[in-house]
């Protein structure tokens, strides 16, 4: 078996709770979104995952990049500020994020990214993102 061993970086889990009825309104803001940044991708991320589970208003991101710049990289796109609000607010909660870090990894990443609500992440006057 082929794959990738990822112990020295962090995963992220997003989950986007989307309220009911708005799921294809959220993919035509989410898709272009990824597809647009997938040459940034390729070149940074140990992996990603889109998709959804037995609930189909749940939409599951997982991601895992090479290092912390280039996940603040993303963070600074006016592409990023602007669509993840918009995908804000489709859902009926705030999106949940939890953090992994590598087995190689030391806890120094759960104080950048304290329990609660996000400061990383846009939030818009209805919503907005905690980590768990």
């Amino acid at each position: 078996m082929t794959g990738i061993i990822v112990t020295q970086s962090n995963i992220f889990i997003s989950k986007y709770r989307i309220k009911p009825g708005k799921r294809d309104e959220f993919l035509a803001i989410f898709n272009p979104l990824w597809k647009n940044a997938m040459a940034f991708m390729q070149e940074h991320a140990n992996f990603v995952f889109y998709g959804f589970g037995r609930d189909p208003d749940i939409l599951v991101a997982i991601e895992s990049y090479r290092n912390e710049e280039a996940v603040n990289a993303i963070r600074q796109t006016d592409a990023f500020k602007q669509l993840v609000g918009q995908m804000l607010d489709l859902c009926s909660e705030p999106m949940t994020m939890e953090l992994f870090n590598g087995l190689e990894m030391g806890p120094e990443i759960f104080d950048v990214y304290a329990q609660g609500r996000s400061t990383v992440h846009p939030a818009t006057a209805d919503n907005h993102v905690e980590f768990l």
